[in-house]
């Protein structure tokens, strides 16, 4: 059985679609796909992410540098494939 710490960091980066990650510290690196659109949509990332088995509980916050754009932080909701 893995544990996620109560809140963890998520970043949005964009290849040929957008993907939001994080770095479980037992599982890895988990990501998932958020859709094609060119522009970044918080609550596609957030729903996503819930089907995952975490909730989004800090706003979406834009990095002025880096490989990821946009950081937010998320919580384990007990379902999906999170913790």
């Amino acid at each position: 059985m893995t544990h996620a710490p109560a809140e963890m960091p998520v970043r949005a980066e964009y290849d040929s679609d957008w993907h939001v990650f994080l770095d479980h510290p037992e599982r890895g690196p988990l990501g998932y796909c958020t859709g094609a659109d060119e522009d970044f949509d918080p609550a596609a990332a957030a729903r996503v992410l819930e089907e995952g088995g975490w909730r989004v509980v800090s706003p979406w916050t834009e990095q002025p540098t880096g490989d990821a754009p946009y950081t937010a932080t998320v919580t384990a909701t007990g379902s999906g494939s999170g913790p």
